[in-house]
């Protein structure tokens, strides 16, 4: 929504005894054609585009520059509706945007996933539903990740799994699951993703479903990895770059989830669609996350598919083909 506007240069505009000059954003979107969006309801306005992307919001000392967050000496000014930085950061912004960093963002464009969480669900004596041929959902979803996690690394993706064997995190049911999500939140990967499969009293239902909760009640911590080495020292920057934080993941997480929706409706079943849910390994991960319900075992058809090598292995390559083509959108 919106494009860039005219180049603006504005001078004077904090004390009267100290007059700093004023760059609008809008120059930087005309000059490497940057398309630009604004969300009136957060006020955070990104500018993407040919490999860059920039997330700001008016007041804020910091600004996302290529998914990296940069102190600035100034706070972001709105003027005449237009976003604006000081003349020095904004040299200090366009320096990180180009050389010698280009190369590394245009590979990086679009919130690049280097790497990654998989939550095979359940565990030992978790067993999971059970197939009326007699799988067990625990050895799907375990051999499944397993899987994935080589295809991924053939793309260079680090890969951590939350189970490599037939046993849970926890004996305890509840500690297992926040096993799982500190698991993900210690390792702060780009990407958590829980493999399941599905269970219906109705034989006749099958399908995928794909998971992610809106309601996240942990706020992304400001690392380094996210912010750079300059870490904001007021507090209402802090909230502000967590808000915005969770806002990105927010958006990230429903975008990777309808790749994998569009990978998976190459396969023989039926789309039940992108779900909220606030199941636990979703709602407090500190990351873009998503639960990915494979296939009903309940279902004739679909257990017999998941008790295939090579049908395992295909929904294996749609999740990997959906997050390699999310970053390259």
């Amino acid at each position: 929504m919106g494009s860039a506007l005219s180049l603006m240069l504005i001078t004077g505009l904090v004390a009267a005894d100290t007059k700093v000059s004023y760059v609008t954003l809008n120059q930087l979107a005309q000059k490497y054609n940057l398309k630009h969006e604004k969300d009136d309801l957060t006020g955070r306005e990104m500018f993407s585009g040919n490999g860059y992307n920039l997330i700001a919001s008016r007041g804020m000392t910091s600004i996302m520059v290529n998914n990296k967050f940069t102190v600035l000496e100034q706070k972001l000014k709105s003027i005449n509706g237009q976003l604006a930085l000081s003349k020095g950061d904004f040299s200090k912004v366009e320096t990180l945007m180009t050389e010698p960093h280009r190369k590394e963002i245009s590979v990086r464009a679009k919130g690049v996933i280097r790497k990654v969480v998989i939550d095979p669900g359940h565990g030992g004596d978790f067993r999971g539903c059970k197939g009326r041929n007699g799988l067990c959902e625990k050895d799907v979803n375990l051999d499944v990740a397993k899987r994935l996690r080589a295809l991924f690394e053939e793309k260079d993706v680090k890969v951590v799994l939350t189970r490599t064997t037939d046993r849970p995190l926890s004996a305890n049911l509840n500690e297992d699951l926040s096993s799982r999500v500190d698991v993900g939140n210690r390792e702060q990967p780009d990407l958590f993703i829980s493999i399941h499969c599905n269970w219906s009293n109705n034989a006749a239902v099958k399908g995928f479903e794909i998971f992610y909760s809106p309601e996240n009640n942990v706020m992304p911590s400001l690392s380094s990895r996210a912010i750079g080495d300059d870490k904001p020292g007021d507090r209402q920057t802090q909230k502000a770059l967590t808000y915005i934080l969770k806002d990105e993941y927010s958006r990230r997480t429903v975008e990777i989830a309808r790749a994998i929706q569009k990978q998976f409706n190459k396969l023989p079943t039926e789309d039940r669609g992108i779900k909220k849910a606030n199941f636990k390994v979703v709602k407090y991960s500190e990351i873009p996350s998503i639960l990915v319900e494979m296939g009903f075992l309940s279902n004739k058809s679909e257990a017999a598919n998941f008790h295939k090598d090579s049908y395992r292995q295909e929904v294996a390559e749609r999740i990997r083909d959906a997050v390699i083509s999310y970053q390259s959108e």
